[in-house]
């Protein structure tokens, strides 16, 4: 007489397998910048307590329904996180966690890394598990690099650029390991 398997034992292949199907699936092949390249289905939303100001519409974040993706640029700071046009991306040091805390007329000055879409990583070091995203309160997705969330600087204005590299001692380049490049 065949051996019956219960429903618990049953559920838990079916998660193992789908396990298994996610890291096929988010497997990454070399590119030939040397670096790796991951796209990864829209990143996991994470949920806080959200800000009560409300947030400014953002200039330099993606087209609607436009991918983007996370590079690597390198200079005398060392090697530091871009977006796909080579633009600096930043972290603000007073944000709590993945939450904003960047409204308004900081919003103005430092525009959120934004997607609507899947977000790809293609450069030296880079890791695609530490990208993730971050719902701003006026219900935008923004974009974390190892849990921060990313943003530009307004008086950046060409490829490479690092003029906000520790402004008010708050506003950091960051490395492609999420290591706050002070």
């Amino acid at each position: 007489m065949p051996r019956r398997i219960s429903a618990r034992a049953a559920g838990f292949g079916v998660w193992i397998a789908g396990v298994a199907l996610a890291a096929v699936a988010c497997g990454s092949t070399p590119a030939a910048s040397g670096g790796s390249t991951t796209t990864a289905a829209p990143p996991p939303t994470t949920t806080a307590a959200a800000p009560t100001t409300t947030a400014a519409a953002s200039t330099s974040s993606a087209a609607s329904g436009s991918a983007v993706t996370i590079k690597t640029a390198s200079g005398s700071a060392g090697i530091w996180l871009t977006d796909q046009t080579g633009r600096t991306l930043y972290i603000y040091t007073v944000d709590k966690g993945s939450t904003s805390a960047c409204y308004g007329g900081c919003a103005t000055a430092w525009p959120p890394f934004l997607s609507n879409g899947p977000v790809a990583v293609n450069g030296q070091f880079l890791d695609g598990s530490l990208v993730g995203s971050t719902k701003r309160t006026d219900g935008t997705t923004q974009v974390t690099y190892g849990g921060k969330p990313l943003y530009y600087f307004k008086s950046d204005t060409s490829p490479g650029e690092t003029k906000g590299q520790g402004v008010g001692g708050v506003w950091y380049i960051l490395g492609p390991k999420a290591n706050i490049m002070k």
